[in-house]
């Protein structure tokens, strides 16, 4: 039981850094792609696999887990970043991205993923 607790309580501390970072970036639970982009973050960063393809590995894994369709999942981080973008995203990220337009949505999460992963490093 002890082995149990304590797997658990790496994982909440792992879990409130990566919270905690994206909320330094503004993306919080208003949008229903901070859930989605919460477990991509979380397989990206604290599991050893690399992935290969998001709309072949991620997205069906989330649309099977969320029970949705895999353009729904990608749609709705789209939909986060859009409506984030302009609001201070865009300034906070500069330091991964300097180019004027959008990034695609898989170059977004892993722009997400370079930020949190920023302050550990």
């Amino acid at each position: 039981m002890g082995k149990k607790i304590q797997e658990y309580q790496e994982k909440v501390s792992k879990n409130y850094f990566l919270l905690k970072r994206m909320g330094d970036l503004g993306i919080t639970n208003e949008y229903i792609g901070y859930y989605y982009l919460v477990d991509i973050m979380d397989m990206l960063i604290n599991e050893a696999k690399t992935y290969r393809s998001f709309s072949k590995e991620l997205f069906p894994y989330l649309a099977k887990k969320y029970n949705k369709n895999q353009c729904t999942i990608e749609r709705n981080i789209r939909n986060l970043r859009d409506k984030r973008w302009n609001r201070g995203l865009k300034n906070k990220l500069s330091k991964f991205w300097n180019n004027e337009k959008k990034p695609s949505c898989c170059k977004f999460i892993y722009l997400v993923k370079n930020f949190v992963l920023d302050d550990i490093s």
